[in-house]
């Protein structure tokens, strides 16, 4: 997952560009350079916003953020915060694997020993991460190439695979259970799905129709079922303003098992915070599961849209108030990021509601990932950062 940067703001959104722009690779342009200046221009005038300094001593959430929305429940958590980042040029999406945090910052992995804080930077170019724990195992995704690491040595991951996938710019990547996905990014392009163990990759599927038929399918999110996998797909429908998640059921084998009808989520374009539209917007579309619902942090819906697995009814939003990049679960809550807060909001699933908010120095948040002792989030600017709950 990676956070676009070509972008043209405009006041209203053209339905007849949409077919013809193409997906373009996320990088620090027009749209960062913006929001820098947005960022630190709000900041500066901003009097309950702290420093980053004054965010690491204290992780006051404070009564508001620096948009003025509410921070929570208004109590002022106070976390130990590491955010020496090794990254050169900041950190695109993140990962936690037992006690150790990956993160995908474009030049290199860094990594986090969760318990000691010792850091260490790997040079294997990576846009994208995703890893599964229980054999061991690393992916990254740089270009048109995913790369398996092994994880003997933790803190320093080693290289033992590498292929060249038939997708496009603008894709992502997410692993469980035996089971690899690589979304196809642009249209033009093949999802492809690859069984592995720790030591193996092999390719098992080359295009599936309902998914590569859509015009772009920005990112993927996997999860584990007792059966296989399921792969929720973000799938652009075919103009700026409308989106999708595709659901395909994979066997452990990587085999299609089913692909149900795909689920319409709230229409509209990605602002960043501005008020008007940046088109063409095909920016990646995040989510996690739990408890059998899918939380997608949605631009469009101002909130998480939620889709549950266990009933027909159309998605429902829980409301933020602002646009989400990222969410994902320590197993019980959710944890949501944007690109234009330097706030992690901890959003109870049962009540549906925020129940704190964590000021952190960031300064454009895309990467979040959680456990029951640590945040770690990836901004494209200040790199990795590390937050002790």
């Amino acid at each position: 997952m990676i956070i676009p940067g070509n972008f043209v703001v405009t006041s209203q959104v053209p339905e007849s560009i949409a077919l013809t722009n193409p997906i373009k690779k996320i990088r620090l342009s027009l749209l960062l350079v913006i929001a820098s200046v947005f960022f630190f221009s709000a900041c500066s005038s901003d009097d309950d916003v702290s420093s980053p300094s004054e965010q690491e001593s204290d992780g006051d959430a404070g009564d508001s953020d620096e948009n003025g929305e509410p921070g929570g429940t208004g109590d002022e958590p106070t976390v130990e915060v590491d955010s020496v980042s090794l990254a050169p040029n900041g950190c695109q999406n993140v990962v936690i694997l037992g006690e150790f945090a990956y993160a995908a910052c474009e030049t290199g992995i860094e990594i986090v020993d969760l318990i000691s804080l010792e850091r260490n930077f790997v040079s294997i170019p990576a846009d994208d991460i995703t890893g599964d724990a229980g054999l061991g195992v690393l992916f990254v995704q740089s270009g048109s190439s995913v790369t398996q690491l092994d994880l003997v040595d933790p803190l320093a991951p080693n290289a033992i695979n590498t292929v060249n996938t038939n997708f496009s710019l603008f894709s992502g990547i997410s692993a469980a259970s035996g089971v690899l996905v690589v979304s196809a990014g642009s249209g033009g392009s093949n999802t492809e799905v690859y069984t592995y163990d720790a030591n193996s990759l092999s390719l098992s599927i080359s295009g599936i129709a309902q998914v590569d038929s859509q015009t772009g399918n920005p990112d993927v999110h996997v999860a584990q079922t007792t059966d296989g996998v399921l792969a929720f797909y973000s799938q652009d429908l075919g103009l700026v303003a409308n989106w999708g998640i595709q659901i395909v059921e994979f066997d452990t084998d990587g085999n299609i098992v089913e692909i149900p009808e795909v689920v319409v989520l709230t229409p509209g374009p990605f602002t960043g915070g501005f008020g008007v539209p940046f088109a063409p917007a095909n920016i990646p579309v995040e989510s996690e599961f739990l408890n059998e619902q899918l939380y997608v942090a949605h631009f469009a819906a101002n909130g998480l849209e939620v889709i549950d697995l266990s009933a027909s009814d159309e998605p429902s939003v829980i409301p933020l108030g602002y646009e989400p990049t990222n969410v994902a679960t320590d197993g019980s809550q959710l944890f949501v990021v944007s690109v234009d807060r330097s706030i992690v909001d901890t959003v109870d699933p049962i009540t549906e509601t925020v129940i704190e908010s964590l000021s952190l120095p960031l300064q454009q948040a895309v990467g979040v990932a959680a456990n029951l002792t640590h945040i770690a989030v990836a901004d494209r600017s200040a790199g990795l950062i590390i937050a002790v709950r």
